[in-house]
Formats: structure tokens, C-alpha cells, sequence
């Protein structure tokens, strides 16, 4: 999802490649780009629910949070030198342009040498507040860390409700609150994280999943409610606005991509959830080892994707390849960087242990 994301963004009446059906506007491809922005509720839900089932009984949160860190700081560093590299070769050109630039880079507050890398450093700022969570929960139980969550969610613009962004600009904070990128991003894309770990914290996720699986025995007809519900989700994300236009919500007039995109996520808190309910009762009992694969490999594949689909973009735009195949040529290219990824850090864990 996050590649046919990235690499399909934005549509076009002569596009860089030729699309599923042969045309030249690639609307398929836009559609399955706009729906699948899903991913990222999809990932910081599960990350929210999987952090919590991890924390809840850990006595040395902090101990943990910071071997977390060490681990998804050292695929990033690696990957920012990788992409580096394969763009100094490609073109010529060094993307780093200062010590201070490389210095921001590496500490993932400086993305313009790879935007989708906006994503890494809300992460880091989410492991960072995971012991934070944890003991609040312990304290207080789940109710007021979701209510404080929904509160950091109001606050973001991207949200449609800009009561509070109003009064934090009248009193003169919008500029410590809206124009650091780490800070401004976050507001938004919390709410999907704590959402996760309340529901993992408070049980109610495994409840309704098990509860849906008691009533839903027989395997046909579960999959088909299913995939009925992953239609319905995935139709109205792509229609979001058309919908906020026909009830008076929102206007399609004079909006342009980029504010469609945000339009579009408004309503992916609750879409996420429910997407993954939907996907575990299509899937329940079946172990999907591609899946699998997929998840064990997912950061580096997640951190790479964008060099590749960039360098892909940059060598390929003027052949117009068919669209089904340049997706998998970005996701094999990715899998390929993963897999080399794994195999050498491998090597080094050995030869650390052995000396």
C-alpha cells in the first residue's frame, strides 16, 4: 500500500507510465494510490497496539524504548547512506548539501532529500512518549490517555476542526506549534498510535474481533462480509469529499491535491480500525507466509521505497512502462535492499557474539 502510494501520487493527463488499462490518464492507478494512504493509520494503529502488549508488563520501559530506538535509528542511518550513495552515482550530485543538512538528515529532522522519510521521525517521537503511555495507563487507566490523544488530534488543522488551531494562532503560538515539521506532524498522526494501544490496553479490540469471529463460523460466509466491508471502506475513503460536498461538510471548488489528500484522511482513525478487523476476519487462520515476509522485512523496505521509486521515476519516465510492472519493480528492488539489509546485519550480530 505504501508503494502503489508513493509511486501512483498524483494523476495526470500524460503520465510517466501507461496505465493497467492501457489509457493515458492512470485514474485506476490514482484511486489505488488515494485508498491506500490507508497504510499509514494501519501501521501506527498496530504499532500503538503491538507497544502496548509489549510494555504492559515491562519493568524497564525506558531500557526498552531506547534499545528501540537503537534499532530503527541504525535501518535509518544505514538506508540515509545507501540512498546517498545510490543518487551520487546515478546523477553526480551530492543531496547533502552542509554538515548541518547532513547532521538534521541523520537525525531524521530534515527530509528533502526523501519526503517520505516524514514518516520516521513521528515514530521515534511516539517510542519516545511509549514508557510515558505506559505509566499513565498503569496509573490511571486508558481513558484519560485517549482523551488526551483526541485533544493533541483536535489541535492539528489537518483535522477540519480549527477552533483550537485559531486560538493557538491568536495568541501567538501557531509558529511553535505548526512550523517545526517533527512537532506539526505529530499532532495528526498520534491519534492513530494511542488509538491502537487504548484498544490493545483496554481489551475491547480483541473482544470485538472474537466476538465477530464467534458470530461470523462459517469461513464463506465471514469472508464474504469481509471483503463486502473492504470494499465499503476503501470506496468511502475514495469518495470522502464528494460525500462531505453532497451533505455540506466540505466543497470539492477550488481545492487542489494536496488539500484532497488531507480532506481524504479525515475520517481514518475510525477507517483504519475497521479495515483491520475486516482483513483479520478475510485472513483468520491462514498464515499468509508472503504476508509474513513482508512484516519481518517491512522497515527497511519502508525507509528504502522512496530512493527506489525516485530512481525508478528519474531513469524510467520517458519508456512508460505499464503500471503493474514498475509497481513490482519498486517493491522488488525494496525486498531486494531489505533482504541484503537482513543478511548483513546478520553477519556483523555473529561476528560481535563470536568475538
Amino acid at each position: 500500500m505504501l508503494i502503489l502510494h508513493h509511486l501512483f501520487l498524483f494523476p495526470s493527463g500524460n503520465p510517466w507510465f501507461t496505465s493497467i488499462f492501457f489509457n493515458r490518464w492512470g485514474g485506476v492507478e490514482f484511486f489505488l494510490s488515494s485508498v491506500s494512504k490507508l497504510c499509514i493509520p494501519l501501521f501506527f494503529f498496530v504499532s500503538g497496539y503491538g507497544l502496548w502488549q509489549a510494555s504492559c508488563h515491562d519493568k524497564h520501559l525506558w531500557k526498552s524504548c531506547f534499545r528501540r530506538l537503537k534499532n530503527i535509528y541504525t535501518i535509518y542511518i544505514i538506508t540515509v547512506l545507501v540512498s546517498v550513495l545510490l543518487l551520487f552515482f546515478t546523477d553526480g550530485s551530492l543531496v547533502l548539501l552542509s554538515v548541518r543538512h547532513a547532521v538534521e538528515t541523520f537525525l531524521g529532522i530534515n527530509v528533502a532529500i526523501n519526503g517520505s522519510w516524514w514518516f520516521f521521525i513521528i515514530y521515534v517521537e511516539l517510542l519516545l512518549l511509549t514508557p510515558l503511555a505506559v505509566l499513565l495507563v498503569r496509573r490511571f487507566s486508558w481513558p484519560p490517555l485517549l482523551a488526551a490523544s483526541c485533544f493533541g488530534y483536535l489541535l492539528s488543522p489537518e483535522s477540519g476542526f480549527v477552533f483550537f488551531a485559531d486560538i493557538i494562532q491568536q495568541i501567538g503560538l501557531s509558529s511553535l506549534m505548526y512550523k517545526p515539521f517533527p512537532l506539526n506532524l505529530l499532532w495528526f498522526n498520534q491519534f492513530f498510535f494511542f488509538i491502537g494501544f487504548c484498544f490493545a490496553a483496554s481489551g475491547s479490540f480483541e473482544t470485538i474481533l472474537q466476538q465477530s469471529i464467534q458470530r461470523l463460523p462459517q469461513a464463506f460466509l465471514r469472508r464474504s462480509i469481509a471483503l463486502f466491508f473492504i470494499g465499503m471502506i476503501i470506496l468511502f475513503r475514495y469518495y470522502l469529499v464528494d460525500i462531505g460536498s453532497a451533505f455540506g461538510i466540505s466543497s470539492r471548488d477550488g481545492i487542489d491535491i494536496y488539500q484532497y489528500t488531507i480532506i481524504s484522511s479525515r475520517a481514518d482513525f475510525i477507517l483504519g480500525p475497521l479495515l483491520i478487523i475486516a482483513l483479520v476476519l478475510l485472513f483468520y487462520q491462514n498464515r499468509l507466509p508472503g504476508l509474513t515476509f513482508l512484516g519481518n522485512q517491512s522497515a527497511p523496505i519502508w525507509l528504502i521505497h522512496g530512493t527506489i521509486i525516485a530512481l525508478l521515476m528519474t531513469s524510467l519516465k520517458n519508456i512508460h512502462l505499464w503500471s503493474p510492472l514498475l509497481f513490482f519493480l519498486a517493491l522488488f528492488f525494496s525486498i531486494l535492499y531489505a533482504l541484503t539489509y537482513s543478511i548483513i546485519s546478520s553477519w556483523c550480530k555473529k561476528a560481535i557474539n563470536l568475538n
